[in-house]
Parts: C-alpha cells; structure tokens; sequence
C-alpha cells in the first residue's frame, strides 16, 4: 500500500515515523511548500519522491492514502483533492475548519468510496485503551462520568501560539488555540459516553497575551452519561489528565505520561478499600515515573504512542476490509461536539 504525505512540519515526522515501521506500507512521496522541509523528510524517513506540488505529487505517485499534515484551514480543500485523487485520507485534528465542511467532505468521501480518518490519537494511547478494556469487560461496571482536563502553558514564549511574529495557524479557528485542542477532549468524551446531547460552557482568560481566552471549561451530557471538559494554561505542572467513574471502580492516568492508577470497589472490609487501592496506586506510579524516564531516552513514539496504534489499526482495516479504529459516524460526531464546544461569534456561550 502507497503512501505520500502532505505538509512536513512537526507531527509529519511521527506519522512519517510511524509508517516507516509498518509491514506493507511503502513511503512513495511527501509534499511540502518548502523544498527543504520536503527534502529534509524524504532523506530522514526514506521516502521514494518529494514535492513542493500536491498535484504533481498525487498524479505521479498515485498513493492509497494520503496524510495531510497541514494547518486546518487547508485541511478541507486538500483533503477533497486527494479524495477525487482516488485515495483514502488520513487529516490531522481539526478535520475541518467547520462542521459544514467536515459534513461536505465525509459525503463526498462515502460516494467515492473513500474514507476520511481524523486522529484521534489519545484514545487509542496505552492507557486509555486499557480503561475501554476493562469497561467492555464489565470489570468496571457502566461509565457514568468521565473529566479530561488540559493543563498547558498556550499562552507562555515556549507554546507557539502567542508569538508576535508569527501567527499561528490555529489561531484562525474560533476559539482560538484552545479549539485546536478541542478534538482530543471530544474524542475522549464521545469513547467513553457517546454523542453529546448538550453542552455548557465557559470560556475566559486569566493572561496577559494575544490570545482571546486561555481557559476552556465545559460540561457534556451525553448519550450514555456526563463528561467535564477543561484546558489551563495556568495550572501547572503540564498534564493531561483522563478520570473515568464508574459503577464498580475509576481510573486514572496523565496521558503525558505513563501512569494509570485504579480505584476498584474491592472485597474484604469497607474501611481497608482506600488502603489497599493507596498501596496499589503508589506501586503504579513509581512503576510508571520509571517508565516514563525510559521512554524519554528510548526513541520510538513517546507520547505519540497512540497515533502509531491508530495508524498501524487504520492500514490493516484498509487492507482487509475491517470496520477503521476512526470510522465516519466518530469523526462526524466528534466534529459535532467539537462544534458545539466553541465560543459563540460574540462572546461564551452558556
């Protein structure tokens, strides 16, 4: 299976990565507006052919898929080229700009028989893979809330997003840089309770800097239960943090890390459960401070770990024809979500 990538910039080199791994896969053509980038990523990743020209690319290469690694205002156009191309598309969060434009394109799409797969790539990280586990075992019982909380510097020199010199891109979107997080909060929510019924939420800003808001809350009724939404840029340290309640037990792990503690509704007497579960939880985060210093010396994906599963799923399902770990109906209904969670044109919506 051909692949070729559009857009070199920073999250191109995990996917790049990624599919430099994959059994199957050839790496036929990457494309980049800069000749050096494109250049730059052909000989590090090994990649066959590089272009500063999309269509020159798709028509010399020909791929089955193409990941469009570009800033989202381009996503909705490039993805439709590749589309009548006659190629399936992999697309950077946000898929679209709009939700109109993210129903246009997975219509299209299905009359091509082509898919469109956004990454959603937290929830396919090690650890929330592990808590959808045990909730599809029944070892935990239903899901009745789940909080996934954001706590990153956006607004600080290191973050990209307040540079006065350079606009970033994300800053087009409404909502500003926060709504470029806004799919890995939804995505999360929508694994683990469903669609969203309604939404309330707060937008504000605590900072002086160019953004417009720098703190995001929010709550999600859902089809299968609730869901609290949030990012920070003044909570501190960074973290990203995924709690889900359950009937028989929560779980919990920064998704920056390695960590995943557990809180089970155990035998034996009443008053022993929090001291057995504060024993097992010190035993996994020592475990995991360990593991997580590892992976910081160790290469491979690191924190991407989860888009390397997606990929990896996403081109076996294409090859024989099995249901995509991101399927239409998710990447519509997280777009929904994500929709429905931003500010409105003038001012919060509540």
């Amino acid at each position: 299976m051909k692949a070729a990538l559009i857009g070199a910039g920073q999250i191109a080199k995990q996917h790049l990565g990624c599919l430099r791994e994959l059994p199957g896969v050839e790496l036929a053509g990457v494309c980049d507006l800069s000749p050096a980038m494109a250049e730059a990523a052909a000989e590090r990743f090994g990649v066959k052919a590089w272009f500063t020209d999309h269509r020159r690319m798709l028509a010399e290469v020909q791929p089955d898929v193409v990941h469009v690694t570009t800033p989202p205002h381009v996503h909705f156009a490039l993805a439709r080229e590749v589309i009548a191309a006659g190629a399936h598309v992999v697309v950077e969060k946000p898929v679209t700009e709009t939700l109109a434009e993210a129903e246009v394109l997975l219509a299209e799409a299905g009359r091509a028989g082509k898919h469109v797969v956004e990454n959603h790539n937290y929830v396919w990280n090690a650890a929330t893979r592990a808590i959808r586990e045990q909730v599809a075992s029944g070892a935990l019982g239903a899901v009745i809330h789940v909080e996934v909380l954001i706590c990153l510097d956006i607004a600080g020199p290191g973050g990209g997003f307040s540079d006065p010199n350079l606009r970033h891109p994300a800053l087009r979107l409404r909502g500003g840089a926060i709504a470029d997080f806004l799919p890995h909060l939804s995505s999360l929510a929508y694994a683990f309770v469903g669609a969203h019924r309604k939404v309330h939420t707060a937008w504000s800003k605590r900072l002086v800097s160019p953004l417009q808001h720098d703190e995001f809350r929010a709550l999600v009724e859902a089809e299968r239960g609730t869901a609290s939404l949030g990012l920070s840029s003044s909570a501190q340290p960074d973290a990203f943090w995924l709690r889900v309640y359950c009937e028989k037990g929560q779980a919990a792990t920064n998704l920056f890390e390695t960590r995943l503690t557990w809180d089970r509704v155990r035998g034996g007497p009443r008053p022993l459960r929090p001291t057995l579960n504060g024993l097992a939880e010190g035993k996994a985060i020592r475990r995991a401070a360990v593991r997580t210093l590892w992976r910081k010396f160790s290469g491979g994906p690191g924190t991407y770990d989860g888009l390397w599963e997606l990929l990896a799923r996403t081109y076996r399902a294409l090859a024989n024809g099995s249901e995509l770990p991101v399927p239409a109906a998710q990447v519509l209904a997280v777009s929904r979500m994500v929709e429905a969670l931003k500010p409105e044109a003038e001012g919060a919506k509540s």
